[in-house]
């Protein structure tokens, strides 16, 4: 299983958004959906065994999961809509509480500190996507890694405080967006999955 956390600092919490103005009045929400459309869409398929945790002003948590994912398109519109649900099916959720939204879509009220516990719980690697870490194709990348980032600002000293310590993978010399990193690491693991470079624990 490969997971990636994206964590967001502007995003809406809430359904109230047009989806012609992702970049905007969405919070940047552009950013979210081209992540996960680089986490999951293959070549007329969806990646199974992919997995991604939006974590939405450390408040809620959006996750899809490979497995069960269903009408995810290549579009930010209709990503959009899905996330846009999602966070609608949220507003009334206890702490802790999950609902589901669509298939292979559900919201959880939590924040990056809950997400890192149950991704230790079931036995996955932390990795930080940092830029002063160990260059990706030295990078010891076990088989169920979970992959940390930020949006397009820095993390807050809190939530820097929760994945100081992580180890550290940088997928390349220049500064990347978010779904371009996560395509890197994909291409990555898929070339050591195929046996055409070594490095795969």
């Amino acid at each position: 299983m490969r997971t990636f956390v994206v964590v967001s600092h502007t995003a809406p919490l809430d359904g109230e958004f047009s989806l012609t103005d992702l970049p905007g009045g969405a919070g940047r929400l552009d950013i979210l959906c081209r992540c996960a459309v680089e986490t999951f869409l293959v070549s007329h398929g969806i990646r199974k065994d992919a997995r991604l945790y939006l974590v939405i002003r450390d408040v809620l948590v959006i996750t899809l999961d490979g497995e069960r994912l269903r009408h995810l398109n290549p579009d930010e519109r209709s990503t959009a809509a899905l996330l846009r649900r999602a966070l609608s099916q949220g507003q009334d959720l206890a702490p802790g509480e999950t609902r589901k939204s669509t298939s292979g879509i559900s919201v959880w009220r939590a924040g990056l500190a809950e997400v890192l516990r149950s991704l230790k719980e079931e036995g996955s690697d932390l990795i930080l996507l940092d830029e002063g870490g160990v260059p990706l194709p030295q990078a010891r990348l076990p088989v169920r890694s979970a992959f940390i980032m930020s949006d397009h600002r820095e993390f807050e000293p809190e939530e820097l405080a929760l994945v100081e310590k992580l180890p550290r993978v940088c997928v390349g010399p220049r500064w990347l967006h978010g779904h371009q990193c996560i395509t890197l690491v994909h291409s990555e693991l898929d070339q050591r999955e195929a046996g055409w470079t070594s490095g795969l624990d």
